[in-house]
């Protein structure tokens, strides 16, 4: 590579700081939502948004040379595909997640170098305490970061039920189901189909209202409890999505071995989450695990990380299904 190059790409990356505050600031101006019925100058924007004409010009600018809006004659600026999902009103917006995650990650960041020398999570040595402690204290940021996180599951619940075959389970248990979606699409598939949530009290408490209003609560209970001290749930298969990521090996064994006492021989075990490529190669999963890196206590594993994990848990490895999204559903079977 030239030194012009390679110059320019470390740049780019060292620059990564300013492209995601300038992005964090056109989606607190909600800039998306004002061009959703047409494109506007920048002068209306600014108007409309109490800001400096000449910045806001220059950091849409900037975004637009990114593809997020696109600039036009007479300093008129549109939407493009990538900032439709930063509108506020869009089902599945990335919105609340940028905005929470960008917040959060300004002040984290910093905490990294730090962190690093003593082991601990960036996070943590940041705010004094775990992340989720944080949520469960404050449920509007943890409404907030809900709504962040559908958007960025939402793709991945059809990509799922396409790639994977749950012919022969009869009822499946969601562990830390979150929102639900799973299960309505599994019931939804099949009237003769049940199964269970299971998470944590407040979670479970709207999860139910949820599936009371899609008119399957007759089919799926929802459980509440926490999956350090207790799965009491029995099922054909168990389900987590993103949830071993959250956590250190010692504490997923602990999830797995939990449901591991429910479980009868050839039971199943599914994971949704990203299996780390190979080295060298470009993989949104190791973003996210410095995701995980800067804020929890977890990471993205590859699948021979996710075969110890089994292995240990009394599950034998079955497969890696890609699906077309961020995750893979890594299949186990309890042996017993």
């Amino acid at each position: 590579m030239k030194r012009r190059d390679a110059i320019e790409t470390l740049f780019q990356m060292n620059m990564g700081t300013v492209r995601s505050a300038c992005l964090h600031a056109a989606m607190k101006l909600e800039v998306a939502d004002l061009l959703a019925d047409g494109p506007k100058p920048v002068e209306r924007i600014a108007e409309a948004t109490g800001v400096d004409v000449a910045m806001l010009y220059r950091v849409l600018r900037y975004l637009a040379s990114d593809g997020v809006f696109e600039e036009r004659a007479g300093r008129e600026f549109a939407l493009t595909p990538l900032s439709q999902w930063l509108r506020t009103d869009v089902e599945g917006s990335f919105h609340p997640f940028a905005v929470s995650n960008a917040e959060n990650g300004f002040q984290v960041a910093p905490q990294l170098l730090p962190a690093m020398r003593t082991g601990e999570v960036p996070f943590v040595k940041r705010f004094g305490q775990h992340a989720f402690a944080i949520l469960l204290r404050d449920p509007e940021i943890a409404a907030l970061l809900e709504r962040g996180w559908q958007g960025i599951h939402g793709p991945e619940t059809p990509a799922v039920f396409d790639a994977y075959d749950f012919k022969g389970i009869r009822k499946l248990a969601d562990i830390g189901g979150g929102h639900g979606d799973v299960l309505v699409g599994f019931l939804e598939r099949d009237p003769s189909r049940t199964g269970a949530i299971f998470d944590l009290p407040p979670v479970a408490a709207q999860t139910k209202k949820r599936l009371e209003a899609a008119g399957l609560a007759d089919r799926c209970g929802v459980i509440a409890g926490d999956f350090f001290e207790e799965i009491p749930v029995d099922a054909d298969a168990y389900f987590l999505r993103h949830i071993l990521h959250d956590w250190t090996d010692e504490e997923c064994r602990k999830i797995l071995g939990n449901i591991a006492e429910r479980c009868q021989p050839g039971n199943r075990v599914l994971i949704a989450e990203c299996v780390i490529k190979e080295p060298n190669t470009p993989d949104i999963g190791k973003l996210l695990d410095m995701q995980m890196l800067f804020f929890l206590s977890g990471r993205e594993r590859t699948e021979a990380e996710f075969r110890a994990l089994l292995d240990s848990t009394g599950f034998d490895f079955v497969a890696v299904v890609p699906t077309d999204s961020m995750v893979s559903i890594v299949e186990g079977r309890f042996r017993g």
